[in-house]
């Protein structure tokens, strides 16, 4: 072996064990964590019919998310996610022999690749990039009599999106360490790239065809898609533990 070659080696395997050295001896590198940020925007959600005060209205909702995270490095880790949010709306109303009801759900789950950067080697303040898949679900039910004639409507569409994201946030550990039960606030945004015709649209046959209503609800789910279920502002309240 060359002195060349000698020093090559030399250089990758202190290289490596420097690498080593940082995920398995001075830190735990994995991290399990559940995060309660759905849960604040289901319970936000449902309590929408109370506020509102409309008669035969009512709403429930509950989200969730978990996330397992892998240090390669003290300074970057990547990470698996799972999310799933969903909210539902009931309508009921009679007047005399005349009666009307209706159940609107949407559901979302989505599955993400993160990766996080720790400019400070302190593994407090992170910066967090975000490429996945969301699918969001919706169904509606019902029927309507009137003068005993009853007319249903049952109904349902999916609609798939390529997520994108970043946040920033911090971690702070407790407990042993260098594991031990971990808390996590961030905030970013996300977004999301649909891959299938608008739910509106997969939806003209439960409402009136005229297209100046389905773009009129293609615009109502926008909304939803853009800042609740796929996009938006997004607050993360993790908690877990370390090992």
């Amino acid at each position: 072996m060359t002195k060349k070659n000698f020093l090559i080696l030399v250089i990758a395997i202190f290289t490596m064990g420097s690498i080593y050295g940082q995920t398995n001896n001075t830190m735990a590198p994995n991290t399990i964590t559940v995060d309660f940020g759905p849960t604040i925007i289901g319970a936000s959600m449902a309590q929408t019919g109370n506020l509102m005060g409309e008669e035969g209205l009512s709403t429930s909702g509950f989200g969730i998310a978990a996330q397992y995270e892998r240090n390669i490095t003290r300074q970057f880790s990547v990470a698996g996610r799972f999310a799933y949010l969903g909210i539902g709306m009931g309508l009921f109303g009679q007047e005399g022999d005349d009666v009307g009801k209706l159940s609107f759900d949407i559901k979302s789950f989505s599955v993400e690749g993160h990766g996080r950067f720790y400019p400070f080697r302190r593994e407090t303040f992170f910066l967090d990039a975000m490429l996945g898949y969301g699918n969001l679900t919706t169904e509606i039910k019902g029927f309507l009599k009137v003068d005993g004639i009853e007319d249903s409507v049952s109904e349902n569409a999916t609609r798939s999106y390529l997520k994108y994201g970043g946040k920033f946030g911090w971690r702070f550990c407790f407990g042993s360490q260098p594991g031990g039960f971990v808390f996590e606030p961030a905030f970013g945004f996300s977004g999301g790239l649909g891959l299938s015709k608008p739910l509106g649209d997969q939806l003209r046959n439960a409402f009136d065809s005229d297209p100046d209503d389905i773009d009129d609800i293609n615009a109502y789910f926008f909304i939803l898609e853009n800042f609740v279920f796929i996009g938006g502002p997004r607050v993360t309240l993790s908690f877990g533990w370390r090992f």
